[in-house]
């Protein structure tokens, strides 16, 4: 289904059309420029956002039938600003409801770019030192001082994964816990002391693991500064200044907007294949995954801040450098973590900048590709199906189309 505001009134065979020529043009423009010896290199066709949405509106359809999820939105933001979005399938299979381009879906993972970004902000304004201690800023506390090797633990390698603490989001007396009370509303420092008395897998500083635990305690690092709420920090640092009104924090039961999430009949939080009850709320409080995800958007606004933050003008350009330094990472060959984002230097779409995200009934795919200039969003409603090919390298496909290059200028 696509967002009708932004849709001519044309019949599908004349969009078609309209597609056509685009590409016939850019074609001949193509073969012009290589003939002409020593010519200066055509600029590229701006193909329209009726042929795009189109070309993406079939590729979606054709990759949600053959994956199996029930619902999927899509979003391309242009360097030019356009931000093109597609949905397809069903946001309800039991009511029947269509997925549509304005539903909000869960995050996931995602929600950690925010709280990077706010970590970066603060290191710009010299209030945060990544190579600090995380102890200078929440050490003589419990909570954190019965951590193995708290005083070791710097706040660069919480943001890189680099600190040794283990999840605390898949532990058995976890997910218990909130199966028996699914609305309880969580302190991230109860959550760090289901990690108390656990080993850990390495020494800070030497070995790479994927933990949320790791910005739970950011957050909390970042508490300690400003003295305020991680949310609240985000909403006046990002989403007011932004403008992105369509992005709100998961910490109830009850958010509007949301699709349904579907997360199969094994889904350890709250035992259901569907995330949302017959009253709308979510079977559990989805705020306990606090600062290591937290956040619900439309795909569009996923889009709009992913280009924001992976090309670093959400934190000051002059600090990119630092955001896309660091560890290899066990998230596929050539992977590696930096503040808050999931690099490759190699991809059929050149170099790229991401996160992916997963929540119980739900999964999105976030990345940014510097040298075209395009950052795709990518939210489904399916959590436990096996996506063919992996969205991943769907999304990477998706970018490297022809019809995508030259959409504005690269950033």
């Amino acid at each position: 289904m696509l967002r009708s505001s932004s849709l001519p009134a044309a019949p599908q065979a004349r969009r078609a059309s309209r597609f056509a020529a685009a590409l016939r043009v850019a074609c001949v423009l193509l073969v012009t420029s290589t003939a002409t010896a020593g010519a200066q290199a055509a600029p590229p066709v701006q193909v329209t956002d009726a042929a795009i949405r189109d070309s993406l509106q079939r590729r979606l359809d054709a990759y949600r039938g053959q994956s199996g999820f029930p619902g999927a939105v899509l979003a391309v933001a242009l360097a030019d600003g356009r931000v093109v979005t597609v949905a397809s399938g069903m946001s309800d299979t039991a009511r029947r409801e269509a997925m549509r381009t304005d539903h909000r879906l869960l995050m996931g993972s995602v929600g950690k770019t925010y709280v990077a970004a706010v970590a970066l902000q603060l290191l710009r304004e010299g209030r945060l030192d990544l190579d600090a201690p995380a102890a200078r800023y929440v050490g003589g506390q419990g909570w954190f001082d019965s951590i193995a090797h708290a005083p070791s633990i710097t706040v660069r390698q919480l943001m890189t994964h680099s600190s040794g603490v283990v999840r605390y989001e898949f532990r058995p007396e976890f997910t218990a816990a909130l199966t028996r009370d699914p609305g309880r509303v969580w302190d991230p420092r109860d959550q760090v002391r289901y990690l108390h008395g656990q080993t850990p897998p390495f020494t800070p500083g030497n070995g790479w693991e994927y933990s949320d635990t790791n910005y739970l305690i950011l957050a909390l690092v970042l508490e300690a500064i400003t003295g305020r709420p991680i949310d609240a920090e985000i909403a006046a640092r990002l989403l007011g200044p932004y403008a992105l009104r369509e992005t709100l924090p998961s910490d109830a039961r009850e958010l509007p907007g949301v699709s349904q999430g579907y997360a199969g009949a094994q889904n350890p939080f709250g035992g259901q294949d569907a995330m949302l009850d017959a009253q709308g709320r979510m079977i559990v409080n989805p705020q306990f995954e606090g600062a290591g995800g937290g956040y619900a958007a439309t795909a569009a606004d996923a889009a709009r801040w992913g280009a924001l933050f992976f090309s670093g003008r959400a934190f000051g350009e002059a600090l990119l450098p630092q955001a896309l330094t660091g560890p290899a990472a066990r998230l596929g060959p050539g992977t590696r973590y930096g503040l808050g984002m999931i690099l490759r230097d190699s991809t059929v779409a050149g170099p790229m900048r991401g996160h992916s995200g997963f929540f119980p009934g739900y999964l999105t795919e976030l990345r940014h590709y510097p040298a075209r200039g395009l950052t795709v969003a990518l939210l489904v409603n399916a959590s436990a199906v096996r996506a063919t090919p992996p969205m991943a390298r769907w999304v990477d496909e998706l970018a490297a189309a022809p019809y995508l290059r030259g959409q504005g200028v690269s950033r």
